[in-house]
Formats: C-alpha cells, sequence, structure tokens
C-alpha cells in the first residue's frame, strides 16, 4: 500500500526532462537545460513559499551541461557546478518577488563552500542575503545539528 501511495505522489509531483534531454544525452546536446530546470525550480519554489513553506531543497543534475554521463568528473567540478546553481536561483525573479534579499539564505553543505560562494559571488546581492552552512543554519534556529562521526565533524 505504501509504495503504490508514494508512485502516485511521485508520479504527480515530478516533472518531465526539458525538451531534448534524455538519459544519453550528451552536453553538446543538453543546450539550455540547466537553465530550463532553473527556471522551473524557481517556479516551484515561489509556489511552495507562497504556500508558506520555508525549507526546500532542490536536486539537480549539476554538472548536465558539461559533461555527458559517461565522462569523467572531479568531486570539486560537481561542488562548484552546485554552488553556481544556487546562487543563479537566487537571481530567478520569482525567487525576488518571494523572498526579500534579507530573507533569502543561501545554504551550503559545510563552511568551506559557503565561503567559496562568497569568494565566487561576491555581488551586492549575496552579501545582503545570509550565505551560511547547515550546521550554522541549524544553530541559528536554536538548535544543535547532527555531526558525522569522526574527526571532520570538530570544526564544524
Amino acid at each position: 500500500m505504501l509504495v503504490g501511495l508514494l508512485t502516485a505522489v511521485q508520479a504527480v509531483t515530478l516533472s518531465s526532462p526539458p525538451p531534448g534531454l534524455s538519459g544519453y544525452s550528451t552536453r553538446f546536446d543538453a543546450g539550455g537545460a540547466l537553465a530550463s530546470i532553473r527556471r522551473l525550480s524557481a517556479a516551484a519554489v515561489a509556489a511552495a513559499l507562497s504556500d508558506g513553506k520555508e525549507l526546500l531543497e532542490i536536486e539537480f543534475p549539476p554538472l548536465i551541461e558539461s559533461k555527458g554521463q559517461f565522462d569523467d568528473f572531479s568531486n570539486v567540478e560537481v561542488l562548484d557546478a552546485n554552488r553556481d546553481f544556487g546562487v543563479q536561483l537566487a537571481l530567478e525573479p520569482e525567487i525576488q518577488a518571494a523572498a526579500s534579499k534579507a530573507e533569502l539564505w543561501l545554504c551550503f553543505a559545510d563552511e568551506g563552500e559557503a565561503q567559496l560562494a562568497r569568494e565566487a559571488w561576491p555581488g551586492a546581492m549575496y552579501g545582503e542575503a545570509t550565505t551560511t552552512y547547515i550546521a550554522a543554519a541549524v544553530r541559528a534556529v536554536g538548535e544543535e545539528p547532527l555531526m558525522p562521526m569522526g574527526s571532520s565533524a570538530l570544526g564544524a
């Protein structure tokens, strides 16, 4: 029963890939796909914000226009693409209309990524928005973040 319910919900909420894009697309076929995904995401975020939702996560294929499914890529390329997508999404008119710059939080996975985003995107718009990372955002709302096991969690 639960599986059937999840399948029904997914069928209603998932959107189709942008035109011309499939699992076999190459970077040459995908021109404009990321912009299309960003526009669809902006409309979905604006609708969610107007419905009173405050915590949203967007997943997308970050290297869709620069790498094919059989190309090698580094973790740094993925992180940079994620950062750029998130910052460019914040510029979309629907996002700007739904959240003031002071209300907008650009939340990255860790402190290092947030710092790299500030360095890569130093504009005034981002100076007014809160650029932070998950652990700091959780602390900002008065909670203690769950931390991964190991020494990497000590400085978070």
